[in-house]
């Protein structure tokens, strides 16, 4: 049932991603650039200790919107939504402070996206 749970939430994430670019997370240096971390693609984990299975991308944007970098490699990471909130990248395992405020951690930011779904 988990799972089944899962993956409606993944299709709804899926959808909302495509009609909002997917960017979890944005964070300015210099004033006049920034960084966006967005999810490109997602499922349900493979390791059963986690939830998602995810991919992430990183753009460099400036002021305007134009894209000055588009990072073209394949960030994977899996994220757990029960307790204790982890976000994996690589073999390293980053816990969550779900108390965190939005756009202070971009851990956070990818574990609230997916694991706080919208209520309907």
């Amino acid at each position: 049932m988990r799972r089944i749970l899962l993956s409606l939430i993944l299709c709804v994430q899926s959808a909302s991603m495509s009609a909002a670019s997917g960017v979890f997370y944005t964070t300015a240096f210099d004033g006049s650039r920034s960084v966006s971390l967005s999810l490109a693609e997602g499922w349900p984990a493979d390791d059963p200790a986690f939830d998602f299975d995810v991919v992430i991308t990183l753009s460099e944007i400036d002021r305007g919107g134009v894209v000055f970098y588009q990072d073209g490699g394949r960030h994977e990471a899996s994220v757990r939504c029960v307790s204790p909130a982890t976000v994996r990248v690589n073999s390293t395992e980053h816990a969550v402070d779900v108390s965190a405020r939005p756009a202070t951690d971009w851990k956070h930011d990818l574990w609230a996206r997916l694991c706080t779904a919208p209520a309907f």
